[in-house]
């Protein structure tokens, strides 16, 4: 929940503005009230859609069929005004966190709150569509957890964003990783889509992870396409059912009936959310001030009452827990230093490195005096979106909650992060060169657990499946559980082992002993190598071609299946750094100090830029591709390659990141830059204790190493 600004209007009909509780692609929501005192989320929607006369006259014939909608598990419509300027409609406001939010905090649910979660959005879908409406985009942003049972959200406008100018980009309707694939070929909307969705959802919320995984959206996509889902984690007693929901024919999957019945139904929905269904409270209750609420968590191995969630204090050591295979396979698990964090308006700027935190050896209060208490906040009140990302993040007691900018926790580790941490579910993975992968709440910045392999880690970890896949310098791919860090399998080669690439149930892997290699993720075993001779960097794989820098100065393109080269493209240097495959093209840096962008099909060149840095990206998004370039920050129009903007900072740029429309860059300088993706205006900086390597963003927070051997997480 945030303020309004002086561009909001205090009034829209006959309801007056309070606070922004989010935004999304067809408007602003806020928090509102009505004459008669009464609360709701109002969606206004946004100028070029409501200049849009298809739209208009879609919205008001999907607004009428809303209202028809009636079930004690979804939040109505209220209230709307279709041909208003500008268009608006009013939904039930519930007061509690999203599904997104909860698991985020929280970690996932028990199985028994999770069937019951399934029963509820079973009795929401099972109104909806009676309606003769589909939803389209069930997500666990769009299920809200109240305290007598869940809510579906949006479903009122779900079928309508379809026909507004987003379909004349190409745009398809709903939200990667949540999408049944004959959503994703445009076959046609049935219930069966909500279905899948349904089936995808409960597999996030007793897992804390999608059945796809995270990542690119056309890389979760294809997944939905092609691979099956990943449902090792699922509780036994909810695995067949899901299974069954996430079916790629739409035709096998099961009735809302059957799904009601696999849960373990026969209970009207009254008597179904009792107090206590979900574990320790997760959801907020309905009165009160929805930026004090304090919100349980299930503790590890918790399935009851939980406990109450609150920050770690500056360091303290998190519990010791054990992972890898042991001291016989050369590898530990050792508890790592907790995490250091104090708001320098809380405990004072003291003389630690970075204005964003205090020092690690800070006296603590004791038990008995507590001082400034730090909360977690589950964006309780939050209705229409989880876009404003609170999840976990760190109040003081006078309840506001970390601006953008502001440190949330670093955690210290004994060697130096040198590439991109990674995040998947409620955990980042950050490697490094002392050769240790750790595991890293991402609220808390408590370690779960760490691997050490048996030398330095230069790569970047690929999560995928609930599986950690890492390259090391040992000349070994390890493949890790992902919520344990015990090893399942590892592959050697003859060389250093560069950041792997994993999709298709392969593992795609460069080394420096000159070869390419394909493994099998399921045991480890080789599938074919390619040769190159020279060191091979970090591979890309897309439309069935793996991608591939090498130091011979070329960058290959192999059949993904057979491992035989398509064709090869040479440049002056090096190119040892991540491509990108997007759009039909390569895009890809040389020691050349060249950034070059070159047809997938065929190799041939399309445009280059000049004076950057291999080792600086690129980052494609937006129709923009992003670079570092000496002490800059650069923008291109990644089809013509025209420059669009740059920002110049006061140290060599690293690779960068985006998320929600900002880049985020570190520098030499100690500093991580958050720029605007389009202008390239600067929005804030954060100093660290030393340099800034490469960041990975979230909607919530944006997670670095430094060369002060440690691990930030700053909010966005």
């Amino acid at each position: 929940m945030e303020p309004l600004t002086p561009e909001d209007p205090g009034e829209v009909g006959r309801y007056q503005l309070l606070a922004r509780l989010g935004s999304g692609g067809m408007g602003r929501v806020y928090l509102a009230r009505s004459a008669e005192n009464e609360q709701v989320a109002l969606k206004v929607i946004q100028p070029e859609l409501a200049r849009d006369p298809v739209f208009r006259r879609r919205f008001e014939r999907e607004v009428e069929a809303s209202r028809s909608v009636a079930g004690p598990f979804t939040a109505g419509v209220l209230d709307a005004d279709p041909r208003g300027t500008p268009p608006w409609l009013a939904t039930a406001y519930i007061r509690g966190p999203s599904l997104h939010e909860a698991v985020r905090a929280g970690g996932a649910l028990p199985e028994r709150s999770a069937c019951e979660l399934g029963l509820g959005l079973v009795h929401a879908l099972t109104a909806i569509h009676a309606a003769g409406v589909v939803h389209r985009d069930l997500k666990p942003g769009n299920v809200l957890l109240a305290p007598d049972g869940p809510r579906v959200i949006d479903f009122g406008i779900s079928r309508v964003d379809d026909a507004s100018v987003l379909t004349h980009t190409g745009t398809t309707m709903g939200s990667p990783g949540y999408m049944a694939p004959e959503q994703i070929q445009g076959k046609g909307i049935r219930p069966a889509v909500d279905v899948f969705a349904l089936g995808a959802v409960l597999v996030f919320a007793s897992t804390g992870a999608g059945p796809f995984g995270e990542g690119a959206p056309e890389l979760l996509l294809y997944r939905i396409m092609h691979e099956e889902p990943y449902l090792d984690a699922v509780p036994d007693g909810l695995l067949g059912i899901v299974a069954a929901c996430l079916d790629k024919d739409p035709a096998r999957r099961p009735g809302l009936h059957e799904v009601a019945a696999a849960l373990g139904s026969g209970r009207p929905p009254a008597p179904l959310f009792g107090p206590g269904w979900l574990p320790g409270g997760t959801a907020a209750p309905r009165t009160g001030d929805p930026r004090h609420i304090l919100v349980r968590v299930p503790g590890r191995g918790e399935t009851g009452a939980g406990r109450t969630a609150s920050a770690v204090q500056p360091g303290s050591a998190p519990p010791a827990t054990t992972a890898g295979s042991g001291p016989a396979a050369g590898s530990g698990s050792r508890p790592g230093p907790g995490p250091a964090f104090a708001s320098a308006s809380a405990y004072g700027p003291g003389p630690g490195p970075g204005p964003g935190f205090g020092p690690a050896s800070a006296p603590q209060p004791s038990p008995a005096a507590p001082g400034r208490r730090r909360l977690l906040l589950a964006a309780a009140g939050l209705t229409a979106s989880a876009a404003l990302g609170f999840t976990g993040w760190r109040l003081l007691d006078d309840g506001a909650a970390p601006k953008a900018g502001a440190g949330l926790w670093r955690f210290p580790v004994t060697g130096v992060l040198v590439n991109h941490p990674r995040v998947a579910g409620d955990l980042v993975y950050a490697a490094s060169n002392d050769g240790t992968l750790y595991a890293v709440d991402v609220s808390s910045g408590e370690q779960r657990w760490s691997y050490t392999t048996g030398a330095a880690l230069g790569s970047a970890p690929c999560i995928l499946g609930g599986v950690a896949y890492l390259g090391s310098d040992d000349g070994r791919l390890y493949a890790l559980d992902a919520r344990t860090g015990r090893k399942r399998w590892e592959f050697r080669t003859g060389g250093i082992v560069h950041s792997p690439t994993v999709t298709g149930g392969v593992a795609y892997i460069g080394s420096s002993d000159g070869y390419l290699y394909a493994v099998d993720v399921s045991d480890g075993s080789r599938l074919w190598r390619f040769r190159t001779g020279h060191d091979t960097h970090s591979p890309v794989i897309a439309d069935e071609t793996v991608y591939v820098g090498c130091s011979d100065t070329r960058l290959y393109a192999v059949d993904a299946s057979r491992g035989t080269r398509r064709w090869t493209f040479t440049t002056g240097g090096a190119v040892s750094w991540f491509p990108v495959a997007t759009g039909g093209l390569v895009y890809f840096g040389s020691t050349d100090q060249t950034l070059y962008a070159v047809r997938a099909a065929g190799g041939r060149e399309v445009w280059r830029a000049e004076g950057v840095s291999a080792q600086a990206g690129p980052l494609v998004a937006r129709d923009t591709v992003y670079c570092g370039s000496g002490r800059e920050l650069r923008a291109w129009d990644a089809t013509t390659g025209k420059k669009r903007w740059s920002l110049t900072t006061d140290g060599d740029v690293c690779a960068p990141a985006l998320a929600d429309g900002v880049v985020y860059a570190g520098s030499g300088d100690q500093k991580l830059y958050a720029v605007d993706a389009d202008t390239g205006a600067r929005r804030w900086t954060f100093t660290a204790g030393a340099e800034v390597h490469p960041p990975t963003a979230t909607a919530d927070a944006v997670y670095f190493g430094g060369a002060d051997s440690r691990l930030y997480a700053v909010r966005t």
